[in-house]
């Protein structure tokens, strides 16, 4: 008995370090950072600084306050779809994207341990790429787009664009298999037949429900 009940606590102690792992991983690598937050001043370096500086100047082309403040406030947290191309939603470029996710990356690594690095380059980080992938939200967020919203660990994550089958082939998985994170055989998962027929939303979100989302969403 006494040896079962040690396989059993052993056991609920790897299950709550794997999910905080998830936790960070979905919180930092697919999330955007609060200004208070350690990962936010870790964000904000001269090369970011001089990437920002690029978007909000390509932001003003969007001719309408309200829009040119979402994009530049959801840019400056380190949510992606705003550093794309994107027509409707970009003011950045493919290289400003593949510099945000990389920075991501790498502010993850700094608060994870080599042990939980090891975990993710053995087959976890796979594991929930595939997941995020599958495992779609109804909710249309943050913007206009049909954007359905990938869950890590039962929560949404804020960068939504980065679960996209777009965001996922184009940026997230590349960068992954160019740091080990990912096998370099292995294509990006697609997305699955019912989050391609998502209808049109016309979201009405201001930077400051998308504050609130994060809150609610994001780490509290």
């Amino acid at each position: 008995m006494k040896k079962i009940l040690n396989e059993w606590k052993n056991f609920i102690k790897e299950d709550t370090s794997s999910d905080a792992l998830l936790d960070k991983v979905r919180d930092i690598f697919f999330g955007a950072y609060n200004s208070w937050d350690s990962e936010y001043k870790m964000l904000h370096d001269d090369e970011f600084d001089s990437y920002f500086s690029k978007l909000k100047d390509k932001a003003t082309e969007f001719y309408d306050q309200e829009k040119i403040d979402k994009v530049i406030g959801g840019a400056n947290i380190g949510i992606s779809l705003y550093w794309s191309d994107n027509p409707q939603h970009g003011a950045g470029s493919p290289e400003a994207v593949s510099f945000l996710i990389n920075k991501k990356l790498k502010i993850l690594e700094s608060q994870i341990s080599p042990e939980e690095e090891k975990e993710l380059k053995s087959g976890l980080m796979e594991s929930i790429i595939a997941a995020v992938s599958g495992d779609r939200s109804n909710q249309m967020y943050p913007t206009t787009l049909a954007v359905s919203v990938g869950v890590i660990n039962g929560l949404q994550v804020i960068d939504a664009y980065m679960t996209t089958a777009e965001g996922l082939s184009r940026f997230v998985v590349p960068i992954l298999k160019a740091e080990g994170y990912y096998s370099a055989n292995k294509p990006a998962p697609t997305s699955s037949p019912k989050s391609s027929k998502r209808k049109k939303y016309d979201s009405k979100l201001s930077l400051d429900d998308m504050k609130a989302m994060m809150q609610k969403f994001g780490r509290q």
